[in-house]
């Protein structure tokens, strides 16, 4: 081969390895992003949503201050139904259950204060009721009969007549505790019946409406 016609041979050489260039590179993109797209798409959203927790442990009817509340992140598919975003939300109601360190807020656990008669003196208080299934015959609005089992034997009248404004909805988990709470409507000299019995199991009688 002269030296003419290496250099025409060199030459188309080069001329088809320009012409595919552009393609590899633009082969080369698209892999790149589909690599990305597939990363992107499998890559967990680290992004979570503030969730209410308590800061500190909360005992069953405490009213809430910013101080005992804080903000947490929880992954979006783990974040609880009716859940608290803003600590401004929660400040100043009250709470229906004991709370523990950094378990989050949610509207059930937190006593409606709008159950309550506007310019009456009655109170909520939240009331763990200790036979789950006849608790499930309860409703909002429904007046009951409070009883004790007395730890010597025999049972005894707590209150003559309260007014549910609220079943509490039971976190699921192990860690529930047993019983049906209830927040009910009740006067003042009733709340400190109710809590001389604190800790005695609570049961109840449905009265005629």
């Amino acid at each position: 081969m002269s030296i003419l016609q290496r250099i025409r041979s060199a030459s188309t050489s080069w001329a088809r390895s320009a012409r595919l260039r552009p393609q590899r590179v633009f082969a080369a993109l698209c892999l790149a992003c589909a690599c990305a797209l597939i990363v992107w798409m499998f890559t967990p959203d680290e992004a979570g949503t503030a969730v209410v927790v308590a800061r500190s442990d909360l005992a069953p009817g405490a009213e809430l201050t910013a101080q005992d509340l804080t903000l947490t992140d929880f992954p979006p598919d783990l974040v609880p139904d009716k859940a608290f975003t803003s600590v401004d939300e929660a400040e100043g109601r009250h709470t229906s259950a004991g709370l523990s360190k950094g378990s989050p807020l949610t509207e059930t656990m937190v006593l409606d204060q709008q159950a309550l008669p506007k310019g009456g003196k009655d109170l909520l208080m939240p009331i763990r009721l200790a036979d789950d299934a006849s608790a499930a015959l309860l409703q909002p609005g429904q007046q009951i009969r409070l009883f004790s089992s007395l730890p010597d034997g025999g049972s005894e009248v707590v209150v003559e007549k309260v007014t549910i404004a609220r079943l509490v909805d039971k976190p699921d988990g192990i860690a529930a505790e047993s019983g049906q709470l209830v927040s009910v409507i009740l006067t003042a000299e009733d709340a400190g019946r109710v809590a001389e019995f604190a800790g005695l199991p609570i049961s109840f009688a449905i009265l005629p409406r």
